[in-house]
């Protein structure tokens, strides 16, 4: 059969020559295997004409008498070509199906259709798994073909062979994704109506790290939900698959001999990386993307690792336990110097460079934080030092991060170039040196303890050369103190932290006196600075290097809603508003430094639209949040914590003292308190620093002045 625009009498004569074109100088082979895919060059109007030309293997009898008493593969692939484009699904335009029969023999059969120069979802995805590593790159390719998948089940055709080598990502003119097209449709069948099982099929062939699986899923519901039997087919056929693919030696025990004495990678396997070695950058929410489901980190975690890190912890337990029941009696008791204390994190590209270093004159030039990432351009890290020189010229305190990406510990040449280019230039303008990056979430590239021993060791290198440096780490994050434990137990006998430095967020819907458990901040904090007082490898100094909370409805800017917003957060939005998020941040940063265990704490970050003082997408809008840091970095310059008064379990009474002011800090975590303080006082400012008539605590700060004027 040959389709209507070209039943011409010379284009049918080439047709008919179809053997003698593959064998053609100019003819270009773009597939192998047993159904191989040739380009062929055709005249047609007097112009040339780019088709696909796929030839069929010859099949077994069995399969010929299949074909034979239904339609070729050919034929199939033909008819269902021609229904997709009918109904509005993208796919090469047909031109003809030829089939040569001897009796029920099939000879020779042969699909054409117009050539399309695109690459295919397997190669666009391989490109940016391997390469660009960058949730922006992924998420248009998942935006573009979950809706013409389905479409193509709306339709009513079900593919049954939907791999991502089967799927046509072509491009339009400005270089955007343009409507995906299917291919190798002979297996493709048409139904009244597709159903769950059908599509859930069809979705397990595509191959995806897990937690992109399940945005796709959303997409292609429309946004919403995901049918609970769509889901449950869904993972029951992919684990079937995976089944299959795990049996592949043993079904074709040759091929697998022959790929073993050569060293080759089987086919199914060399297109994307390991699943260990998956890293993707998010730049909205700045963190890395949790790109794999939880059974996909599971099959490839250590559990010796795990095992060894518990018993480690377990062995630590009473040592450090003696330690904190101590510091928890010595809670809020002795007085701490609030100068220095309180820091915030900068974002060092150039474009930020300005307008952040206005903001920080406003606050009054507090400590900071910058960090270099391994996986960002020479040009940034350069810009990131000429930023650290201008912040020292001004008597800025600085603190820098350095964060890793997977590539870090697979080349680590690279890691080390970073250090080495960058320290040096650094070290006499510094106070401290962080380390690594969340290294217990696997997302950041680290799978064991040992892996942060070979981030460390060429900092440890350097150190030698700069004795002055001061190295933190092991920069963890969240209330997962068996890692911290660990990390600091497989350090090597030369190495000496300055501090342990942590990323200790507490809850980031609820308030920072929310237990988790038995541990709130307070507690959280008093448990850190038992284990640096414990551990022989790093002095008695805890800093909390992160924390922050994320501002409600900032969708994937939030850092709990990176890269897809699910259904689930959209209808109950993950974070905090912005005003609960500046009295969270007054709070957090009272109780981890008036504690005594922690000694200093950085907001992460001046300006981000997700989690930031400031809007960084609303035309740099001061929030709450940024007014209220100011007023208490002003309040609280030159003055010292005394005391924590007496009060009820929810009401927080801290006090303290510059010169001959005496200020109080007063909040209660209830909804509605009557207690009103006893202390003397000559004027009521709220945590923006006004005049406030207010004789009622609240969950925002108080600040109750005596003896002068703040």
């Amino acid at each position: 059969m040959v389709a209507q625009p070209y039943q011409q009498p010379e284009f049918l004569q080439q047709l008919e020559q179809v053997e003698a074109l593959l064998a053609g100088p100019e003819v270009e082979k773009i597939s192998e295997g047993a159904d191989a895919v040739y380009r062929v060059r055709l005249n047609y109007q007097g112009q040339t004409l780019d088709v696909a030309v796929k030839r069929f293997a010859r099949q077994s009898l069995l399969k010929d008498w299949y074909d034979h008493a239904i339609t070729s593969k050919a034929e199939r692939s033909f008819v269902a070509a021609d229904y997709l484009l009918a109904h509005g699904v993208a796919t090469p335009q047909p031109v003809a199906f030829l089939d040569c029969w001897q009796g029920k023999r099939l000879v020779e059969s042969y699909y054409l259709s117009v050539f399309q120069p695109a690459d295919s979802f397997r190669e666009h995805l391989s490109d940016v798994l391997w390469n660009v590593r960058d949730n922006d790159a992924i998420m248009p390719l998942l935006e573009t073909l979950a809706p013409a998948v389905r479409a193509m089940h709306d339709a009513g055709f079900a593919h049954q062979d939907m791999g991502n080598q089967n799927i046509l990502m072509p491009k339009n003119a400005d270089g955007t994704l343009a409507q995906p097209q299917f291919i190798d449709l002979n297996r493709g069948r048409v139904y009244p109506s597709v159903t769950n099982r059908q599509r859930a099929f069809d979705i397990s062939r595509l191959m995806l790290p897990g937690e992109y699986l399940k945005f796709f899923l959303f997409i292609y519901c429309h946004h919403q939900d995901v049918p609970p039997e769509l889901a449950r087919w869904e993972r029951r056929y992919r684990r079937r698959f995976a089944r299959h693919q795990r049996t592949r030696r043993w079904r074709h025990p040759l091929r697998s001999l022959k790929q073993w004495l050569t060293g080759q990678v089987p086919k199914h396997q060399r297109f994307y990386p390991p699943l260990r070695d998956l890293w993707v950058w998010d730049e909205k929410s700045a963190q890395a993307m949790i790109v794999l489901s939880k059974a996909e980190k599971n099959r490839v975690r250590s559990k010796t690792h795990t095992l060894s890190m518990f018993w480690r912890t377990l062995c630590a337990a009473p040592a450090v336990y003696r330690r904190y029941t101590q510091l928890m009696r010595q809670s809020f008791s002795q007085p701490v110097e609030l100068d220095g204390r309180i820091g915030v994190a900068l974002h060092p590209h150039l474009d930020y460079i300005p307008a952040e270093l206005e903001l920080l004159d406003e606050l009054g030039n507090p400590p900071v934080l910058l960090r270099f990432c391994h996986h960002e351009s020479e040009q940034l890290w350069d810009g990131t030092i000429d930023l650290i020189n201008q912040l020292h010229s001004r008597g800025v305190s600085i603190m820098v991060a350095f964060v890793q990406d997977r590539q870090a510990l697979l080349e680590p040449d690279s890691w080390r170039a970073l250090l080495e280019k960058v320290i040096p230039q650094i070290a006499d303008k510094v106070d401290d040196i962080e380390i690594g990056h969340a290294i217990n979430r696997v997302k950041w590239g680290l799978w064991r303890a040992r892996d942060y021993v070979a981030l460390l060791e060429p900092a440890l290198a350097l150190q030698a050369r700069f004795p002055g440096i001061r190295l933190t780490g092991p920069a963890c994050i969240d209330f997962e103190y068996a890692y911290v434990v660990s990390a600091l137990q497989v350090l090597p006998a030369q190495a000496q932290l300055a501090a342990l430095s942590h990323h200790l967020y507490v809850d980031r819907r609820g308030h920072p006196e929310n237990p988790q458990g038995r541990f709130s901040t307070l507690e959280k904090c008093a448990l850190l600075r038992a284990i640096a007082q414990w551990s022989p490898r790093t002095e008695d100094r805890v800093i909390v290097s992160e924390v922050n909370w994320p501002v409600k409805g900032t969708s994937v800017w939030s850092p709990v809603g990176a890269g897809y917003e699910s259904p689930e957060g959209r209808r109950n939005p993950p974070g905090v508003d912005e005003d609960e998020y500046a009295d969270y941040m007054l709070r957090y940063y009272t109780l981890a430094l008036c504690s005594g265990h922690v000694d200093r704490v950085y907001w992460w970050r001046l300006s981000a639209h997700g989690y930031g003082l400031v809007d960084d997408r609303d035309n740099w809008r001061r929030r709450p949040a940024f007014t209220a840091l100011g007023f208490l970095l002003r309040t609280l310059e030159g003055a010292t914590f005394i005391a924590r008064h007496e009060a009820n379990d929810s009401v927080y009474l801290m006090e303290f003292a510059r010169g001959n002011t005496r200020i109080l800090m007063a909040w209660t975590t209830e909804d509605h308190c009557e207690y009103w303080p006893s202390f003397e006082h000559d004027q009521v400012l709220d945590s923006m620093g006004q005049v406030s008539e207010r004789r009622q605590l609240s969950g925002s700060p108080l600040y109750l002045v005596r003896s002068g004027e703040v």
